[in-house]
């Protein structure tokens, strides 16, 4: 039996199960596995450096991982469900069944399940006698709520781009006093009204943090969490963009938590509402309140790999990151300077920093970096949290 039809019975057998399914098709053959991808939506989330082949939540909201394999290679399957156990609270191996039955015994003694298919479509599962959450889970339950759970959530939080979170709540002001407005109707807007040329930042941050969304002919509309915010700015006399704007420039030289106080409160609950930033400030409490750089990322590439992947890393950064992670070599990634230096994007340390001074989450007196990040000292300029 071969893989792709291995595979449709299993995502099969977990829609009937009421199982939560993203599954990952590299491009090269998606064609072979065009049945899968009709069924299961795709993902790049990762594990020990690699992709589980169907990933999600069981009908117990438990965070499963499945490597699907047909006749053959079934050492390998085994050495990859072995490694999806780091990520999630159970972790099975799916092969045809005479190919997997005789490893049965073997696979659930060390806490692996085993699902096996035959030709008539029947699966059989064995379930691991017993598992736990290993360290990167809760950092996969956070990926699997953005894709499954994300209700007006939307993008990553390295769409954060602007140093003054203020700029997006722009998008709400707009379309809350214009109607529903294409992007580039946003950015002509926020030219001319905000005086802003930065427009797609603001749109794409505004969005990754559920403000609004893109719906049908290519126009945003206002989310739920939108229409919160819109309420709460009125309540500040806040109607329209030069209202914004006024406020934005009696911010300059201090923070918005410190001069502009329900705004701060307004947007740290946007953030907060982003499952990714809720596992940052998870690993930024736990490395506090004093954090040197290097320590942050060794805690998220152990604890939050995908967090750090997504939010920290360039494009390029997170394919040499990934490889350090599956060769084994992850430590590399923290303690060689030239290394995370190399991978890390820059703006972490000036745009985010500020953002995370704004909302409250780092205080004042937290020294972001503008320059080169060759020339970033992280023992002169450390993260301090804010007190809460």
């Amino acid at each position: 039996m071969d893989e792709p039809t291995v595979f449709e019975h299993v995502v099969d057998d977990l829609y009937e199960r009421d199982y939560q399914p993203l599954v990952h098709i590299p491009g090269s053959h998606q064609e072979t596995y065009a049945g899968v991808l009709e069924k299961c939506e795709p993902h790049t989330i990762t594990i020990g450096g690699r992709y589980p082949d169907v990933i999600g939540f069981t009908n117990a909201d438990r965070v499963f991982a499945i490597e699907v394999k047909g006749s053959t290679n079934i050492l390998r399957g085994i050495g990859q469900a072995l490694t999806y156990q780091q990520g999630s609270h159970v972790s099975y191996l799916a092969a045809a069944s005479d190919a997997v039955d005789p490893h049965t015994d073997m696979l659930r003694s060390k806490g692996v399940g085993v699902i096996s298919t035959t030709n008539d479509g029947t699966t059989h599962w064995a379930s691991p006698p017993a598992s736990e959450a290993h360290e990167q889970v809760v950092d996969i339950e956070g990926q699997l709520s953005v894709r499954l759970r994300r209700s007006d959530i939307s993008g990553d939080i390295a769409m954060l781009s602007l140093a003054q979170p203020l700029n997006y709540l722009a998008p709400v002001v707009a379309i809350s006093n214009n109607g529903l407005l294409a992007d580039d109707e946003l950015v002509t807007v926020f030219e001319e009204e905000y005086g802003f040329g930065a427009g797609k930042s603001a749109l794409s941050g505004a969005s990754s943090l559920g403000l609004v969304e893109l719906k049908s002919a290519g126009r945003y509309r206002l989310t739920d969490q939108g229409n919160l915010a819109v309420a709460v700015l009125q309540g500040h006399r806040i109607t329209d963009l030069a209202d914004l704007e006024s406020v934005k420039n009696s911010v300059r030289g201090s923070t918005v938590v410190d001069s502009q106080r329900p705004l701060a409160i307004l947007l740290r609950n946007c953030f907060e509402r982003h499952p990714e930033f809720r596992l940052l400030l998870d690993a930024l409490r736990k490395e506090g309140p004093r954090v040197y750089f290097p320590d942050l990322l060794q805690r998220l590439v152990h604890e939050y790999p995908n967090v750090f992947l997504s939010t920290f890393c360039t494009r390029s950064g997170r394919t040499r990151a990934r490889e350090l992670i599956e060769a084994g070599r992850t430590e590399r990634i923290y303690t060689d300077e030239s290394v995370w230096k190399d991978i890390v994007r820059s703006n972490v340390l000036f745009n985010f920093v500020q953002q995370l001074k704004h909302i409250g989450v780092l205080s004042p007196e937290t020294r972001s970096h503008s320059g080169a990040m060759s020339a970033y000292d992280p023992e002169e300029k450390p993260w301090v949290l804010a007190v809460e």
